[in-house]
């Protein structure tokens, strides 16, 4: 076998390098296993089911609820199918499949009993009637109305053993998710077989019309999605070899192991194999890194995340365990040879249950972020960027430079490790994105000065300033990324605790990346460089993607009213016109003012005003105003605001803007429902706010119940409450805020009512101000329903419909309405682009 033979050639190339290490093994005595007992883990492979079964039931509903006649129409001609059969046939295959719906469980139930395994237990039952439930919701909601009328009428007559319409698409449900729930305690043949019957299940049912296609698709769907969220709240058993597994490996590669001891979790890293220490009759002891499935489906995410961020994520083709550890094996062979210190190989061996190893000479070396900082010399700094240096100049990417990978020896000779991501002839961004993140995280424990300083001695003027172009968050995607934003956020939040009342900067929170770049220009001599362009989306090709939804979709329909707009404006007082101008720009003023009132601290105005231009800008093509909380979520981290803050003032703005929205309806309904009682405001009823209630209080009990769900309260929610609450308490102590943030509030729906009775008066209308403001906000209120950026025909078709209920001409009132929106709406497009793009060059964003 050609697999074979390499694992031969990386052990017999490698064994002159540890002689001392590898020996013949004569029948020594069984190994001394020190591990802890298996505990329950959250699996990469139950979150790539979670996502997989909710893109098949998301491309399964969605196409059910958008196109309902066509998917009636389609599912009736695999009925008419169905029911050509002889009816005798049709029969027998419910019956089968009423017997396969009870043999699953049977078999399922039989096998726990016979094995006498109860951990099961609590992970099947909970996926099964969780899957029920969210089967039977989703089949009376969403898919009710694409099944085709005639098919109570096929069912009728029919029967197996029991009625033809059972088992049900919920059942059908209830017993896939068992089946994935139970799917870590059964072995690959045991799995299979209960996949095969529920799937055959589901096949029957649907070829004896007993379920409709899409319900038993969905049904299956949502039994994995069910039963993978509950795997992944409560954990299971780990995809991994076991100890005794590893020792077998050991023995079998003729390593004679006296004793293998798993090091404690502080010193496993998640994603990069579990670690033991394994003592040999001869020579030193070994570092024992065992590579498996969990591993490998860790490492897709990390693939993932780079294809689609990154426009050459220069990522090796996919790879087993074995051959991860192979190619490990020989990447610590190259480095040696180039003269950077690396742990001394070993060998690379297969361990049963598609595992591998890597073994390595130990040295009792602590990897440099353990290291107290008095250990942290500038000695060892400099030795890791000596061998760096020496990967750099052979062109080998290590794509993996942290300080848990630089490990330092008790004579605090440093040397690195971990090259199963290693890659030759790398590509100039992959060496420089090297030295930018290890640059970056060992700047968090020593500041940028002194990292920059041992950089520079380790590594010369020229081979640093290569990092200068990658010194930016995409070249860090990883652990790197997140440990440089929590240092930035840390002390964006200490630098926020200093003060009661800071003047704040467009753009002026701490950036580690930044303060490094500063550093490198200055001790090192290089001429400051722009960023490297490593992102495969930016702002302007997603936004054109979106402008050319709006403009085929939403657009282009509304052109065609065009005509009867032009010509009402010969007729229009343009003066009137002139005037609903200045309202685009008098309505960023109201919302600086909210952005203003809900935060303690002091922004200024150019650039918030000129963000907010930027944020209407994101609103008119994003539903729900989703772009412009996001770049204003944005704006505040960046000028130092803690995350926590800045999402509860954001959150406080919406809140804000629908009080007000609802205060400002209620009085113009009341003023004008005095006046004119022709206007009915009909909105669409709640009925499923209980089912919206359900599931919330379903998700809050799933967070208090499980582990995993407490530890996210605990270390997320908690702490963000806490900045939210802290937020508003600064903002309640100063009534000068309040005063501006309820200004903004109200003045932005007042300053819209007026720009669309300023319109109205201009062709002509003569309606009251009082009735205008009425027909615009129930025009809103119904408008925010549509998912649509801006509301946009909804709003338009709502306001004519309530100018010309109140007395307007359709002609004039079609016109007005035009002309508001061309000047209130349209008008932020382009201001609001210039904006978006500015304040981009500018770094507020």
């Amino acid at each position: 076998m050609i697999e074979g033979r390499r694992i031969h050639l990386a052990a017999d190339a490698v064994s002159h390098l540890a002689p001392d290490a590898v020996g013949a093994s004569q029948g020594p005595p069984e190994p001394v296993i020190d591990a802890p007992p298996p505990r329950p883990v959250r699996r990469a492979a139950d979150l790539w089911r979670l996502l997989v079964s909710l893109a098949s039931l998301g491309a399964t509903v969605l196409p059910a609820v958008a196109t309902r006649d066509f998917t009636r129409s389609l599912q009736q001609g695999l009925l008419s199918t169905a029911t050509a059969l002889p009816p005798g046939l049709r029969d027998g295959l419910v019956a089968t499949v009423q017997v396969l719906a009870v043999l699953a469980p049977a078999t399922a139930l039989a096998l726990w009993v016979t094995r006498r395994r109860t951990d099961p237990v609590l992970r099947v039952v909970p996926a099964a009637v969780l899957g029920a439930l969210a089967a039977w919701s989703l089949t009376h909601l969403a898919l009710a109305r694409s099944r085709p009328d005639a098919w109570p009428e096929v069912l009728a007559g029919r029967a197996g053993l029991v009625h033809a319409g059972w088992p049900s698409a919920v059942y059908l449900a209830a017993c896939a998710a068992a089946v994935v729930g139970a799917g870590p305690w059964l072995g690959p043949r045991w799995r299979r077989v209960l996949w095969s019957l529920t799937a055959a299940c589901a096949v029957l049912s649907v070829a004896a019309a007993a379920i409709v296609p899409l319900d038993a698709v969905a049904a299956l769907a949502v039994g994995g999605a069910a039963a993978s969220a509950v795997l992944l709240l409560g954990g299971a058993p780990a995809d991994r070899p076991a100890a005794q597994a590893v020792a077998d490996a050991l023995a079998a590669s003729g390593i004679p192991v006296t004793a293998l001891h798993e090091l404690p979790s502080d010193q496993q890293r998640p994603g990069e194999g579990t670690v033991y220490r394994a003592e040999t009759t001869v020579g030193s002891p070994l570092a024992v890194r065992v590579l498996a499935a969990e591993d490998h489906n860790r490492e897709l995410f990390h693939r993932l995340a780079r294809r689609t961020l990154l426009r050459h994520p220069a990522d090796a083709t996919d790879r087993s365990p074995l051959g991860t550890a192979e190619h490990e094996l020989l990447m610590l062979v190259f480095a040696a040879r180039t003269g950077a210190r690396v742990d001394e190989p070993v060998m690379a061996y297969p361990v049963a249950g598609g595992g591998a190893l890597v073994a390595t000479v130990e040295n009792d070396a602590r990897a440099l972020s353990a290291l107290p900082d008095e250990e942290m010399t500038d000695q060892v700094l400099i030795g890791a960027w000596t061998s760096v240096a020496r990967l750099q100049e052979h062109r080998l990417g290590h794509r993996a430079l942290r300080p848990e990978h630089v490990l330092v020896e008790p004579g605090g000779e440093p040397r690195l490790t971990a090259f199963a991501r290693a890659q030759l002839n790398a590509s100039p961004e992959v060496l420089g994105s090297d030295i930018a993140e290890l640059l970056a995280t060992t700047a968090i424990r020593v500041g940028p000065h002194r990292a920059t300083a041992c950089a520079l001695a380790g590594l010369g003027p020229d081979l640093l300033a290569t990092a200068l172009p990658y010194l930016q968050p995409l070249a860090l995607i990883g652990p790197a990324r997140h440990e440089v934003a929590r240092y930035d956020q840390d002390r964006a939040r200490a630098a926020g605790e200093g003060a009661r009342r800071r003047t704040l900067r467009a753009g002026g929170r701490p950036s580690l990346l930044h303060d490094l770049a500063a550093e490198v220009e200055t001790a090192g001599g290089a001429t400051a460089v722009r960023p490297a362009h490593l992102a495969r989306f930016t702002w302007k090709s997603v936004l054109g993607l979106l402008g050319a939804f709006l403009v085929l979709h939403l657009v282009l329909p509304r052109l065609a009213n065009a005509p009867a707009a032009l010509d009402a404006l010969r007729d229009a007082n343009w003066w009137w016109v002139l005037a609903v101008l200045p309202v685009t720009f008098v309505s960023q003023v109201f919302s600086t003012c909210l952005q203003w009132g809900t935060i303690p601290d002091r922004l200024p105005f150019g650039p918030t005003y000129w963000v907010e231009f930027a944020a209407s800008f994101l609103n008119r093509i994003t539903p729900g105003n989703v772009g412009g909380m996001a770049l204003n979520l944005r704006y505040l981290q960046k000028t130092g605001i803690e995350t926590g803050a800045a999402t509860a003032s954001v959150g406080l703005q919406s809140l804000a803007g629908a009080v007000s929205n609802t205060v400002v309806a209620a009085v113009f309904f009341a003023s004008a429902g005095r006046d004119h009682a022709g206007v009915h405001l009909d909105l669409p009823a709640g009925d499923n706010v209980l089912w919206a209630i359900a599931l919330t209080l379903a998700a809050g009990g799933l967070l208090a119940l499980t582990r995993p769900g407490r530890r996210f309260l605990s270390e997320k929610v908690w702490p963000f409450l806490r900045a939210a609450g802290s937020t508003v308490a600064g903002i309640a102590s100063q009534p000068a805020k309040l005063v501006v943030g309820v200004t903004g509030a109200l003045g932005l729906p007042l300053i819209q009512i007026v720009g669309m009775a300023l319109s109205v008066h201009a062709f002509g209308g003569g309606l009251p101000f009082v009735q205008v403001g009425a027909a615009y906000m129930a025009a809103r209120l119904i408008a925010s329903a549509a998912p649509v950026p801006g509301g946009l025909g909804a709003l338009e078709a709502g306001l004519i419909a309530g100018l010309t209920a109140l007395g307007m001409a359709a002609g004039p009132a079609t016109s007005a309405v035009l002309v508001y929106r061309l000047l209130t709406y349209w008008l932020n497009v382009p201001i609001g682009a210039v904006a978006l793009g500015d304040v981009q060059r500018r770094n507020y964003v």
